[in-house]
């Protein structure tokens, strides 16, 4: 009986702790990203951006330098957003390019270690790829990336 007991207990258990690590969708983070705040959170149909981040990101417009941008007054209304702006990862830390597919519109700040940041790096070639990441963070000052796996 304790056998069956013990046996039934540990199914239970890994059973739990695998549905824990399921990939979620990255439009459902998109949607909320709060609601993931201080837990570790796998997210699927994401990008990772080359070794050239943020120097082809959509929205950024670089204007002419002179007397056109001497007097900028009221751009427009301030729209708050749920990310930190600018992204300030930690000593030690580089951010990192994440395309959201469903939610193209949605801009987080990603980090990892310069370490894994390097070896990422050499395996995407400079390209675009699909990729599964596993972080932890707060959507005000970012999420720390541990583990990534491309590909489908």
């Amino acid at each position: 009986m304790r056998k069956i007991l013990l046996t039934a207990l540990v199914t239970i258990g890994m059973i739990g702790s695998s549905v824990a690590q399921m990939a979620i969708p990255g439009e459902i983070f998109a949607d909320n990203p709060a609601r993931f705040n201080g837990r570790k959170v796998t997210i699927k149909n994401v990008e990772v951006f080359g070794p050239t981040i943020g120097t082809n990101q959509p929205g950024i417009a670089v204007g002419p330098v002179g007397s056109l941008n001497s007097n900028l007054g009221t751009v427009g209304p301030v729209v708050p957003t749920s990310v930190q702006s600018p992204c300030r990862p930690p000593r030690g830390f580089s951010e990192i390019g994440v395309f959201f597919k469903a939610k193209p519109d949605y801009k987080g700040c990603f980090f990892m270690s310069d370490m894994m940041k390097n070896q990422l790096t050499r395996e995407l070639g400079g390209q675009q790829v699909e990729a599964q990441l596993t972080f932890r963070g707060d959507y005000r000052t970012g999420y720390n990336v541990t583990f990534y796996r491309l590909g489908k």
